[in-house]
């Protein structure tokens, strides 16, 4: 006896077509707020002799939610899913923390780009401290944007310019992400300044599309399998942009 041909529902073609649509959502979304121009760095600023300060700003706490749905890390902070509790949050918070550990994906980004400029030629200085947010800002639902968008830092780097004398200061780090499924849009940008006169000489955005593993993220085993997962697309994902990112800012 032939078994008739497994047919999808139309169930599950509506949340194939939901997914796909909220994932196209999200790109414009995501870039509807955001300067998405990329500016150019002048020669002036690019030789052999220039010397690069590369700051990771930060881009919030890491999180994976109890429904399973992923993870998230943004300026906005912790989403904490269900926990109307203070001893909930401080079980989701202490999870994060155990799940997570130090791993942060700015400190991931300014390594990658210390790496290739210096391969480039460049005389690099990494800032090992991630830079928050101004306060003014950092819980805003646009954090990454208020930063990003302005022609002039919103930062104070005169101790980085006391101590180094940069040419110039590299801030680094990423837009909250949007999260479809198992799939993660990551959002890098790179703004670069001149730290004397505080303006803009340099920026670019760059979205990937990343694929992440498909865990059963209730079950602790499956979730640390899924963050170690994460972690390692994640650096890969990051190598492979860098690169291309400088090519494009002209470096």
């Amino acid at each position: 006896m032939v078994k008739d041909p497994i047919v999808p529902t139309k169930t599950s073609i509506l949340m194939t077509l939901t997914l796909k649509v909220l994932f196209l959502l999200t790109f414009a979304i995501l870039g509807a707020c955001a300067n998405i121009r990329t500016v150019k760095i002048a020669q002036e600023y690019n030789s052999a002799e220039t010397k690069i300060a590369i700051v990771p700003i930060e881009s919030g706490g890491l999180y994976i939610a109890p429904s399973g749905w992923g993870m998230l890390f943004g300026a906005a902070g912790v989403v904490v899913e269900h926990a109307a509790t203070a001893s909930k949050r401080e079980a989701l918070a202490q999870n994060i923390k155990e799940t997570w550990g130090d791993w942060r994906p700015e400190a991931v980004l300014r390594d990658k780009l210390a790496e290739e400029l210096t391969k480039r030629g460049r005389t690099v200085i990494q800032e090992t401290e991630i830079l928050p947010l101004p306060e003014n800002i950092r819980d805003s639902s646009l954090a990454a944007q208020k930063w990003y968008n302005p022609d002039v830092t919103v930062f104070d780097h005169s101790t980085i310019m006391n101590r180094y004398n940069p040419t110039a200061i590299m801030e680094v780090g990423f837009e909250e992400p949007g999260i479809i499924g198992h799939r993660v849009i990551i959002v890098s940008l790179i703004k670069v300044v001149d730290p004397r006169t505080k303006n803009l000489i340099a920026r670019r955005r760059v979205v990937k599309n990343m694929a992440t593993g498909k865990y059963k993220l209730k079950d602790p085993i499956q979730r640390q399998l899924y963050v170690a997962d994460f972690k390692t697309t994640f650096g890969k994902e990051m190598a492979k942009a860098v690169p291309k990112m400088l090519d494009d800012i002209g470096f």
